[in-house]
Order: structure tokens, then sequence, then C-alpha cells
């Protein structure tokens, strides 16, 4: 039995076309299980006949409704490519050779196709940017600080390029001469998006032949990163002082524990109670799951942040050190929702500059570190750092726990 043969059935004398709607795009075709339609004819050879441009224009359908490109769309897209690359007039026709090229093919179209191409070589109609980010990432990434890095380069670049028609090597460009940032974060947020348009390729959402994202060096002009700063005495007073009226218990023990660690806030969202663990007598939080190899860590407690510690253990209810915090996620969306409750106290509370993060605590517990004549080689294995020296990162058998508790012990706050 031909697969044609499988679209057509018989209802009383009347043949029929019928074709099942695959699950993944019903909700995106009014949420139907199959096309049927009439084809009114007992005569199966003309129903035959009558149903295989309704088949067409059902797959077509399904097509379109899974992102993929109709022939119209690539061929749109490839000619404002090239009008981007090549727009030097042709002095006989008034306009770029792809400029004229494309006005040939419009004229052969009909009414609504010539709408679609238009519409795209334009860039007046089109797909937006992140549409396909979801399904992207959750193909190609299953570590959800990485997936949510990548989210918000795409969502960042959408914000720039809104539409997938829009993007030219031109464009791409023209984002990066506007940027502010850092080139190290440019070049992260650049690696993310090829990877997105390589994927937008490989399933046919845009054309084969465009590299708009690998195709441009970034500068060496952009501006290098700018070192946080760290907190000053004063300003960890006010902090302190802010958090007592503030009355925010999760907010008080992730700030305590930065103060006297210099952890990351992503890795003190993710301690959980048995993460505190007894090493060569000293008590410790254990970090295992840090952004870099040096990040796995045992830091001493703190003496002063050892009943805080254990007030914690106590009153968890959910099997995390700093506890109650509302979020659906893992560490890095907790951290998230701690980043910016810690980031509304320091701005409308404490009314401390933009360029103070909960990240600065990183370098106030270095500078502390370093003020009190710590050598570099334990503050880096307090702090999650590489080693600076090659006999330190490769042939040193790390700190003893005792070296880096009586290196901790050193951080002071004066009030």
């Amino acid at each position: 039995m031909s697969k044609q043969k499988d679209y057509l059935i018989q209802r009383g004398n009347s043949w029929y076309a019928r074709m099942g709607i695959p699950e993944d795009v019903r909700h995106k075709l009014g949420h139907k299980r199959e096309y049927i339609q009439s084809l009114r004819t007992p005569d199966r050879n003309i129903a035959l006949i009558q149903s295989k441009p309704l088949i067409a224009e059902w797959k077509n359908a399904i097509h379109i409704a899974r992102g993929h490109a109709s022939v119209i769309q690539k061929t749109a897209l490839m000619m404002r490519h090239e009008a981007d690359v090549d727009p030097k007039v042709n002095p006989d026709t008034g306009m770029s050779d792809t400029a004229y090229a494309a006005e040939e093919i419009a004229d052969g179209l009909d009414g609504i196709e010539q709408a679609e191409f238009y519409d795209h070589y334009t860039g007046r109609k089109g797909t937006p940017f992140n549409h396909f980010a979801s399904e992207f990432i959750k193909a190609a990434y299953t570590n959800a600080k990485t997936a949510g890095d990548a989210l918000r380069s795409i969502n960042l670049f959408t914000a720039y390029c809104p539409t997938l028609e829009s993007v030219t090597a031109r464009a791409v460009m023209m984002w990066i001469d506007a940027e502010t940032r850092s080139q190290s974060s440019v070049s992260k947020t650049k690696t993310f998006l090829s990877k997105y348009w390589k994927y937008l390729q490989q399933r046919d959402y845009v054309d084969h032949d465009l590299k708009p994202f690998t195709d441009i060096e970034l500068p060496k002009t952009l501006k290098p990163r700018q070192p946080r700063e760290a907190y000053t005495d004063d300003e960890i007073a006010l902090i302190s002082d802010q958090l007592q009226l503030k009355q925010d218990d999760g907010l008080t023990a992730i700030t305590m524990l930065a103060m006297y660690t210099g952890a990351r806030i992503s890795e003190l969202a993710g301690l959980r109670v048995d993460s505190v663990v007894t090493n060569d007598g000293i008590t410790c939080l254990k970090i295992d799951d840090a952004k870099t190899k040096a990040g796995n860590r045992a830091v001493p407690i703190h003496p002063k942040i050892q009943d805080l510690v254990q007030t914690l253990i106590t009153d968890s209810t959910d099997g995390y050190l700093v506890t109650g915090v509302k979020s659906k996620g893992g560490k890095d969306r907790r951290a998230d929702v701690l980043g910016k409750r810690y980031g509304r106290l320091v701005r409308n509370d404490c009314k401390l500059p933009k360029s103070k993060v909960f990240h600065c605590f990183r370098n106030t517990v270095a500078t502390k570190l370093e003020s009190t004549g710590v050598p570099e080689n334990i503050a880096a294995d307090i702090v999650g750092h590489d080693k600076a020296t090659m006999t330190y990162g490769l042939y040193s058998g790390g700190t003893s726990t005792q070296q880096k508790f009586d290196a901790v012990k050193s951080i002071e706050y004066k009030k």
C-alpha cells in the first residue's frame, strides 16, 4: 500500500483526505489531532488527485509550525545577506545587483508569496531571535549555570537584533562595537550565540550559508575587565547595621558567610547541612561544586560565625544551610534570588554605588588576608583561586587545614 493511500478514508459514498497532526505541533495548529476534509466524490481515483494539494498544504503547515524556513524565506534571507555584504549601486539600474535580482524574483511570485518574500528580505517581519532558545538550551546543556548564561546571552542579543532575519555579519559587528563590557564577557556571549546559530542551521531554521558569528573576530580594543572593589570597614559596618534592621535571616546568613569565607554566592547558596565537615579536628565548609577545579575546597569556619553555622544546621527545613529560599531550581536559581535581595539591600538601604556587589566580598577577604601577611598560596586555597606560580599550582600538596584556619582567623572588621 502506498503512502498516499493512507491519506484517504471513505465515509458513506464520499472520500475524505485525512492526515494526523504530530503531537509536538498541535498547540500551534489549533490543538487538533488531525486534518480532515471531504473531497465530495465517490470516485477514489478523483479523490486521490484532489487530495494532493491539500496534503501538500497540510505538510507545509506542519513544516512551518516546527519552525523550518520555507524556500521563499531562505531565498529572501540569502538575498538580504548578499545585499548587506555588497550594497554598491549599479549605475545602469540605479540599485545594487542584489536588489535588482530580488526584484526579479519577487515579480515571479504571486501576491501572498511576494508579500512573504518582501517581509523577510526587508526584515519587516520575522521570527524573534530567541524564539528557539528554550529548545536549544534543553538540547545543549545539562548544567543549570551554563544554561542560564546561554539564555542571558541570547536574550541580550535579542534586545539588539530582535529577529533571526535581521542577523547579519554587519549587525553582529555593530553589536560588538556598541558593547561596553569586558572582552572576556563579550567573547563568552559570542561563543553562546555561535553555538545557538549552529543549532538553528542544523535544524534548517536559518540558512546554512549564513555565518554571522563565526566570521567575526573580536577587536583587541575592547576594554579589559575591571577588578571588583573591596568593601571598606565602614561599608561593612553599614551593611551589618542594615541587616539587623531588615531582619532577613537568609540574607543575613549568606552575607555573614561571605564576609568570613570570600566564597561566591552560588557556592554559598548551594551549601547543604552535610557540607559542614570536620577536617583535622577543624570545622569547615566543604565546597565541591565550584565553577573551577581550584574552587573545590574546604574553608575553615571563622570563630565569629561558628555559632551562626550551628544555628543554620539546626533550623534548616530543606537540607540547605541557608534555608527557606523560595525558588524553583538548584543552587544557581537560589543564588539569583539571594543576590537580588542583597542588591536591594546595598542599593536601597545602604545607598552604596552600583560597583559594590556581592562578589566584592571575595576581594574584601583576599585584601584582608594580604594585609595580615597571609602567603598568596594559602589565600588562594581559601578563596578558591588558581595558584599564581607553577611550583604552588603543580607540585604543592596544598596547605594544611590548620594553616588555612590560622589565616581565616586573621580576618577582622573594625566597627
